[in-house]
């Protein structure tokens, strides 16, 4: 297995490093064009996509900016544009981008997005709020992400609402599939915070009612159920991992991360007969 995962890693490598090479050599062609042609704006439009691809965000905003000066004025400048200055960190000026984008393509969902993703960098939650709820609304294909920005928007505005922000998480789970774990994992996380434990220990539950090793959600439940004094289900759900764990095939027992839980459980063990 552990080759299988290396010879992946090493494609993996080889894939960015021949991406990275195909994108330096389009843009020495780029600049023979530009060089051949000095005030066409799509030109400078194009080299500065590959910059933004490249990670040189400098060269891609010059560019742009160059494309911009030459009289292109297309929405989709300014949202590349206003990608590159919020990838590169700079919000303030990603937010100016955005707003031209959005004049003139104020339904495009993507550019909703990233105004919303930007206003969020600059602590302005409640009117993020307005463009990405437009974005969840009107988009077919969301992944997990999506419903976990959205929710804690939410929390930005009103940092206790763990009512809403699970509202969203949920919602996410419907559309995308019950089995999504990033969303199940954050509802926990939400849950956790919000001090609702019952919902808690479900949500244990069903991690460990859906995983093939259960071992170690044996172990979390067992600790949170210690940590908010459930001794007698503590107890047990401790006996219920180590009968996880010696279930388990010989090459999983002798390995650093089941020796570490095994651990864990004896510190969590120690700890429980010190409360007698």
């Amino acid at each position: 297995m552990y080759r299988k995962i290396f010879l992946l890693l090493c494609l993996l490598s080889v894939s960015l490093i021949y991406a990275h090479g195909s994108l330096t050599k389009r843009i020495k062609e780029k600049s023979i064009e530009i060089r051949k042609q000095p005030k066409n704006p799509k030109l400078y439009f194009e080299r500065g996509y590959l910059y933004e691809q490249h990670e040189e965000f400098n060269k891609a905003i010059k560019d742009y900016s160059k494309s911009e000066k030459l009289g292109n004025s297309e929405a989709v400048l300014y949202y590349r544009k206003a990608q590159t200055y919020y990838h590169s960190g700079h919000f303030s000026k990603a937010l100016k981008a955005s707003n031209k984008a959005l004049v003139k393509d104020g339904l495009n969902v993507k550019l909703n997005k990233l105004q919303g993703e930007i206003l969020i960098q600059l602590g302005a939650y409640q009117e993020a709020l307005k463009y990405y709820r437009f974005f969840i609304e009107n988009t077919v294909d969301t992944n997990p992400e999506d419903y976990i920005v959205y929710s804690s928007i939410f929390l930005g505005i009103d940092s206790s609402n763990y009512e809403k922000a699970i509202q969203i998480l949920d919602a996410g789970l419907i559309k995308i599939g019950k089995g999504t774990f990033t969303l199940q994992l954050k509802k926990l996380k939400y849950l956790e915070a919000s001090s609702q434990v019952n919902k808690v220990i479900e949500q244990y539950n069903y991690f460990i009612l859906s995983a093939y090793r259960k071992e170690f959600w044996y172990y979390k439940k067992a600790k949170y159920l210690f940590e908010n004094k459930k001794i007698l289900d503590c107890k047990i759900a401790i006996q219920q991992a180590q009968t996880a764990i010696v279930l388990l095939p010989d090459k999983f027992k002798n390995t650093s991360g089941i020796k570490n839980l095994e651990n864990e459980i004896n510190k969590l063990k120690k700890e429980l007969s010190n409360e007698n």
